[in-house]
Formats: structure tokens, sequence, C-alpha cells
């Protein structure tokens, strides 16, 4: 037996497995009561549905405000751990780092 018609029986044989495997029972809808049911039915579904779509978008809103003040509070704590290492510098003490105000200077310019 050729090797293609091996294969397709053997997908024919997997396509017929999985559909066996997942029958679905098709409600037919005759009276009037049945097809208001169904609809009634659809539409609770439809709005526990709208409403896990709503809970879901509040926690995704949630966590992009999480993450921009986690961002803006990093560079924050970034920010002031580099003037505390200038603050702690003592280099400040050296005399060298000391300026010479020109004495021709009036007091206007100074200011």
């Amino acid at each position: 037996m050729p090797v293609c018609v091996c294969l397709c029986e053997e997908l024919k044989m997997a396509e017929g497995e999985s559909a066996a495997a997942t029958p679905r029972e098709i409600q037919i809808l005759e009276t009037p009561e049945d097809i208001q049911a169904r609809r009634e039915q659809v539409l609770s579904r439809y709005a526990l549905f709208k409403d896990a779509t709503k809970a879901k978008r509040q926690k995704l809103e949630d966590a992009r405000r999480y993450m921009y003040f986690k961002r803006d509070a990093d560079e924050l704590e970034s920010w002031i751990n580099e003037k505390l290492q200038t603050a702690s510098d003592e280099s400040y003490r050296d005399p060298t780092n000391l300026q010479v105000c020109d004495s021709k200077l009036s007091v206007n310019e100074l200011v």
C-alpha cells in the first residue's frame, strides 16, 4: 500500500475518532417557550461574559497603574541614592575644591 494512502486513511480515522470523542447534542427548539428559554440562557451567558471582561479590564488597568508607579518609585529611589552619595562625599573639605571669587566684581554683578 502506498504511503500517502496509509496517511490519508490514518487521518480519516483520527478525524472520525475525534468527532466521535466529542459528540455534540443539537437541541431542537420547537415551541416559543423553548426559544424564550434558550434566549434567556444566551443573554445570561452574555451578561456573565461582559462582567468577566469588565473585571479583567479592571485588573489589567490596575496592573498598568502599578507598573507606572513602580517605575516612578524606582527612578525616585535611584535619584535619592545619587543625591545621598553626593551629600556623603567629603570632598568639600578639601581646600582645592574652593572657588576664588574675583574681587573686581561688584556686588550688583554677584546678585
